[in-house]
């Protein structure tokens, strides 16, 4: 369990750096290149999301797994 709080500590961490780095760029750059920069954003977003979403899905499984295990002992 502590190894899984490591990996949704660090992947949080990822997924705020992402958010952050989006900011920055929108703020830096005229409009026909925000468009760009954008599309890249909303992608990079999905993909932390999805990952995110997997890792939260193996989490419950691991867990879930155990409580079986617990009560088989």
């Amino acid at each position: 369990m502590k190894t899984t709080m490591r990996v949704l500590i660090f992947t949080l961490l990822a997924v705020s750096g992402t958010m952050l780095l989006a900011g920055s760029a929108n703020a830096q750059i005229g409009m026909p290149e925000r468009e760009n920069v954008q599309a890249i954003v909303w992608l990079v977003e999905f993909i932390s999301f999805s990952t995110a979403a997997v890792i939260a899905v193996f989490v419950w499984r691991i867990g879930k797994r155990d409580s079986k295990n617990k009560k088989f002992k």
